[in-house]
């Protein structure tokens, strides 16, 4: 830097060359006459350390245009990047329990600074919805193609014979009473596609792992039975395996992501007090599932298609045979849906209920949200084109001690990247430091 002021220092300007340093060195100025077909810039370490710089003006003008233009779109995004807290004011709660777990989150919110000024700026290049979800896809890839994702698993099998897994990330270097953090993944996901969130709690020091439910982490199924959203009983045996596992974890928390998200929602309300878990956190919810994809078909048709594709894929297509052993005429009504709300209307009989009225009694999260008693996080983007903004219900959140919304204008679905190169992950690094702000607060009320 001081040597960099130094020539700066002795820059002088004169027509068509820029002289830097001793005017009387050949090397020492930037010949600005060079031909404009030029676009490099070459450093060559001359007599008594000296330096000559060809630089085409056109190139410069490039750069500062660029640069400039990059700027702006950074402005703007950082001024319209603030986002919305949602939660109830524990004054108004009438029920001792409830009034104790809203003033637990206005606690985590006070010391959360992430949280008292939420703002979520995305990667200026990729700030519009599809460039950031397309840029969270090309990392899931490189992810699971190009890092070394080490994971131990556990598999389990269910009453009725069916498998599921539990995969924890190769962490020996943490103590045994680390925080533990549980995540459960999206509609077709597994542990790979979400490595990024259990690397990420590693270097924040807790313990991380991925409950892989039926047909999923590449597990193909072993009884008739499966469910999009997943299934409570199956979670509640993976949560205590690892209670099991881990008997000395100093704090336990799960955390879902998008089909996860109503997954972790109902079986904190199911098991109401008896959870071990103490903070969650419920990443793109679609709240009421009986009408949250009624129209994702007439307003976002490529993402449905999308969507039903996968999900056809990976429930039926691979697990054919033994889908079919249990009902032919069930399978036959799933593969006739034409959309995904049709799918999840049609597949009641493999999640276990005689119609489709049981099945969204038994798996819509806005059916068991008001028994959890546990803090919780939600956070949802204005812009999700698959869980859509008009589903949430912020009456509900205001109504609910101990819940709390995190509302943001950018984000897509589950995307939420951030940095200059689009590195970063907002979804990981909020969920983290509210699950931190939840375990400082709770062992300050216990002290």
């Amino acid at each position: 830097i001081n040597t960099f002021i130094s020539l700066l220092k002795n820059t002088t300007i004169c027509h068509d060359k820029i002289t830097v340093g001793d005017s009387h060195s050949l090397g020492s100025c930037f010949n600005l006459t060079s031909s404009t077909n030029s676009c490099c810039m070459l450093f060559n370490m001359i007599e008594e350390g000296k330096m000559t710089i060809s630089w085409d003006l056109k190139t410069l003008g490039v750069i500062f245009s660029i640069s400039t233009v990059s700027l702006y779109v950074y402005y703007c995004l950082y001024q319209r990047t603030s986002a919305r807290l949602v939660y109830g004011d524990s004054r108004s709660m009438l029920d001792p329990v409830r009034r104790r777990l809203a003033e637990q989150i206005e606690d985590i919110v006070k010391l959360c600074p992430e949280l008292s000024n939420p703002k979520y700026i995305p990667t200026f290049w990729a700030a519009n919805q599809w460039a950031n979800l397309v840029l969270f896809m090309v990392k899931e890839q490189f992810d699971n193609y190009f890092r070394a994702n080490i994971f131990s698993r556990e598999i389990l099998t269910m009453p009725d014979g069916g498998t599921v897994s539990i995969d924890f990330s190769d962490d020996t270097n943490l103590c045994t009473t680390a925080p533990v953090v549980m995540f459960l993944h999206t509609v077709t996901g597994s542990s790979r596609d979400t490595s990024h969130f259990v690397r990420y709690a590693t270097s924040r020091g807790w313990r991380g792992c991925v409950f892989n439910r039926r047909g999923h982490g590449e597990i193909s199924l072993t009884s008739p039975s499966f469910n999009c959203m997943g299934d409570a009983s199956d979670t509640k045996a993976q949560v205590d395996f690892v209670t099991a596992k881990f008997p000395s974890a100093s704090y336990l928390a799960m955390v879902g992501i998008s089909a996860g998200s109503g997954l972790v929602l109902n079986y904190l309300g199911k098991e109401g007090e008896n959870t071990p878990i103490q903070a969650a956190c419920s990443l793109c919810p679609a709240y009421d599932i009986t009408q949250a994809f009624t129209q994702l078909a007439e307003l976002y048709p490529v993402v449905d298609r999308h969507l039903l594709s996968s999900v056809k894929n990976h429930f039926l297509t691979k697990n054919r045979q033994i889908l079919s052993s249990k009902s032919q005429a069930a399978l036959d009504r799933c593969y006739q849906a034409k959309t995904t709300h049709e799918f999840l209307t049609a597949h009641y009989s493999f999640a276990g209920c005689d119609s489709a009225d049981d099945y969204f009694a038994a798996n819509n999260p806005t059916e068991w949200v008001e028994g959890i008693v546990r803090p919780f996080m939600l956070v949802n983007s204005e812009d999700d084109m698959v869980c859509l903004p008009k589903n949430i219900q912020e009456d509900m959140v205001k109504a609910i001690g101990g819940a709390l919304l995190l509302r943001t204008r950018k984000g897509s679905h589950i995307a939420f990247n951030e940095g200059v190169l689009g590195t970063g992950s907002y979804l990981a690094r909020i969920t983290m430091d509210f699950l931190e702000a939840a375990r400082i607060s709770e062992n300050i009320f216990k002290s």
